[in-house]
């Protein structure tokens, strides 16, 4: 049997709410309708979503060569972002997987940790002499220019680094209309407004191009950087590099999506730290590293930044005792699956305590998928980790963080990552 499918009259009555605040939405259809439904917006389109960690495991791992990534990911973001990793399907992304693995290894991620502090020491010390700052731009900031410099240890001024940020902000914020309401798509090309965006997209790629070019002329020890792990990397069958078009359509998916999604954990890491004062003062007074990671993770779990995905179906399938017709597009609700009270008692409350190993043990476990998880788990995980225990450690240890006034309480705002809704103004402090 199919999942239950949402009346066409229900669809079109949440239409725009949809687009603004699709969290709620999903949300209320889960509670209504259970962990699986059916929703279509358009003949074109028939999707099921599903908050079931077994659902999820079967189509990201057990089953994972029957999904493949949609039209929404590998088209509509791969038109503005290229086709890196994030955005390949199929024979092409497995080649590049394999391709670029090797140049995420721990041990290579760590090399670069001095590079990573000497931004957040800089950041952080500009931080503290201003008398307020809002805290998701000062995460977004920092998180960017980390990744220019883990890609680029040189090159990349200032201003090319603010217009390159400035350009994938922009895109990722535009590219959710056509994905949420393909039936926009016509209207946003006759408008211009895909036209505008497309230029914006051919900047990002020569400003990447200019780098790529210099390093390529460049005499004497390469830097060990990702670009030069990227530039070094040879395929196997071939003994070939990558051209440079390839080169380029990775690197900006690295920085599209190796800072978005840090950052925004970041802001709601930080911002749950200060509602919860305790926690605060028990991760500034625990001896145990471990206890960093657990609050690190439980905001993840709360507010994921990849807070959905999706796959479609090659083939026919069964899944959670439902039916997956071939070409029916698949919804991961992350998002909901990280509330689902079926894995966590009282889910909308900030506990670290429940990410202690022991505990993740007892838990399903795709029931916790801030980086997705089977074949296609996120390549960047330990750079994100290293880079938010990074910044954490260092705000704890060396500032206090507070808020300006009264503490605002955001609203997730989904955009492709998950963002905060307002401006929630603090300062830092120096405790030395």
């Amino acid at each position: 049997m199919h999942a239950p499918r949402i009346p066409r009259s229900v669809t079109l009555r949440n239409l725009f709410r949809l687009a603004r605040r699709p969290i709620p939405v999903f949300t209320e259809y889960l509670d209504r309708y259970g962990d699986n439904f059916i929703l279509s917006i358009s003949e074109a389109r028939v999707t099921h979503f599903t908050r079931d960690a077994e659902v999820a495991r079967h189509v990201l791992q057990r089953n994972h060569r029957n999904y493949e990534k949609s039209e929404i990911q590998t088209g509509e973001m791969g038109k503005y972002l290229g086709r890196g990793l994030l955005t390949n399907a199929g024979d092409s992304w497995l080649r590049q997987r394999r391709l670029i693995q090797p140049g995420f290894h721990r041990r290579r991620i760590e090399a670069l940790q001095a590079e990573m502090q000497a931004v957040i020491d800089d950041e952080c010390a500009g931080a503290a002499e201003q008398p307020s700052f809002d805290l998701f731009r000062f995460t977004r900031e920092v998180a960017f220019r980390i990744i220019v410099r883990a890609i680029f240890t040189r090159g990349f001024g200032t201003a090319d680094t603010k217009r390159l940020h400035y350009i994938l902000d922009e895109l990722q914020a535009f590219v959710i209309y056509p994905i949420r309401l393909p039936f926009l798509r016509g209207p946003l090309r006759w408008t211009g407004q895909e036209g505008r965006h497309l230029k914006l997209a051919h900047e990002a790629r020569n400003l990447v191009r200019v780098q790529l070019q210099e390093r390529r002329g460049t005499r004497g020890p390469a830097p060990d950087d990702l670009l030069q792990m990227l530039v070094d990397t040879r395929y196997e069958d071939t003994g070939e590099p990558m051209d440079d078009e390839q080169l380029i359509d990775e690197v900006l998916i690295l920085f599209a999506a190796g800072y978005e999604t840090s950052a925004n954990a970041l802001a709601w890491t930080l911002w749950l730290l200060l509602k919860h004062p305790e926690e605060l003062r028990k991760l500034r007074d625990s001896p145990d590293p471990t206890y960093l990671i657990q609050v690190i993770e439980e905001s993840m779990r709360l507010y994921p930044p990849a807070w959905i995905t999706d796959r479609m179906a090659l083939g026919p399938d069964e899944a959670g005792g439902f039916t997956i017709d071939e070409g029916m597009t698949m919804g991961l609700f992350i998002y909901g699956i990280h509330h689902n009270p079926a894995y966590y008692d009282d889910p909308e409350t900030f506990r670290p305590d429940r990410m202690h190993p022991d505990r993740k043990r007892e838990r399903h476990p795709f029931s916790f998928l801030p980086f997705g998880g089977g074949p296609r788990q996120c390549i960047g995980n330990h750079f994100a980790m290293l880079e938010m225990q990074l910044l954490l450690r260092h705000l704890i240890d060396t500032y206090r963080l507070e808020s300006v006034g009264e503490l605002p309480e955001p609203i997730p705002k989904p955009f492709i990552t998950l963002h905060q809704d307002r401006i929630v103004p603090v300062r830092l402090r120096s405790e030395q």
